[in-house]
């Protein structure tokens, strides 16, 4: 229990840094640090929940009110985690919009100035410099929904990254437990030394098999991520 509330105090550092960084550089901070903060508050969700299962069994033990004020802690942090970190991606969108707004304003007054025309009443130069105005409008808002629509893309497959690995870990612990009530219940059973070994060996050989697929899935996700940003 204690190595699983030392881990999440490193999360709760790690998610402290990374806000403090996304704050220091709101308008100019990549969308991948957006997307390491989602999968880092969703890992730390996940500890805090396994931990919660911890507390819960040991409800007579004498560090129960200890680990549970724990618990609550980091609950707290979460919470305020995840509303500063909502908080912060309203306030680089509306950063971000009000670039946009006077980027196009300042565009709008070049063009005018550029080809304004002799006469300043002419319906056919107000209606093409209206008509310039709106594409670069529409244009301004295609590339603005892009932009978010692979920000959730991302945080998606990063999410979808740690749970797999997360999972894979975990059902590797099982996998190594099995094992070694299986070669007890073989000793016990009288089957040679020599066989084990064998199966020892086989074992050896999936998991080398077993972490190659591992390393093959980090590189995938790592090419995926890196294609969208």
């Amino acid at each position: 229990m204690n190595s699983l509330y030392n881990h999440g105090l490193k999360q709760t550092q790690t998610i402290s840094n990374d806000l403090t960084q996304f704050e220091t550089n709101l308008s100019t901070s990549p969308l991948s640090l957006q997307g390491a903060i989602t999968t880092s508050i969703t890992a730390f969700r996940k500890t805090i929940k396994e931990y919660g299962d911890l507390v819960s069994r040991d409800i007579y033990d004498p560090s129960y009110t200890k680990n549970e004020a724990r618990l609550n802690k980091f609950n707290e942090d979460l919470q305020r985690f995840q509303s500063k970190f909502d908080k912060l991606k309203s306030q680089r969108e509306s950063i971000i919009h009000e670039n946009n707004v006077q980027d196009l304003i300042g565009r709008r007054h070049i063009h005018n100035s550029t080809t304004s025309s002799d006469n300043p009443y002419d319906p056919a130069a107000s209606q093409q410099q209206q008509q310039t105005y709106m594409s670069y409008q529409e244009g301004m808002y295609k590339e603005k929904n892009t932009l978010v629509k692979g920000s959730e893309q991302l945080d998606r497959i990063l999410e979808m990254g740690q749970q797999a690995f997360d999972d894979i870990v975990e059902q590797n612990e099982v996998l190594r437990k099995i094992q070694g009530k299986f070669e007890e219940s073989l000793v016990t059973l009288g089957v040679s030394r020599g066989t084990i070994r064998s199966i020892e060996r086989r074992a050896k050989q999936d998991k080398w098999l077993f972490w190659g697929c591992v390393v093959v899935m980090l590189v995938m996700f790592y090419y995926i991520v890196k294609f969208f940003r």
